[in-house]
């Protein structure tokens, strides 16, 4: 019973949302229930450096649709690191 119990903490629980509509505010996407959460890591650190490259290109370039990239980008990067929390801290 404990091995289930352990092996919960250590998948994404499925509750962090980005994007959220105004009227009425509704969550566009969240983050799955079940993903490992060494996977979920990974992929923020992936999303995480296409920001970082985003933003050098859009500032160096004045180019604010690809700023505006980086600002989703890094909104569901964000997202994917809470629920990591979430999950840790559910333990």
């Amino acid at each position: 019973m404990s091995t289930n119990s352990s092996a919960k903490t250590d998948e994404t629980v499925g509750i962090a949302s980005f994007i959220q509509s105004q009227e009425p505010a509704i969550d566009l996407f969240r983050i799955s229930p079940g993903v490992p959460c060494d996977y979920a890591l990974e992929e923020a650190s992936t999303l995480l450096g296409c920001v970082h490259k985003l933003i050098l290109i859009g500032v160096t370039d004045k180019d604010e649709d690809t700023i505006l990239a980086a600002y989703y980008l890094s909104g569901f990067a964000k997202a994917i690191i809470d629920d990591v929390g979430l999950a840790m801290n559910k333990s």
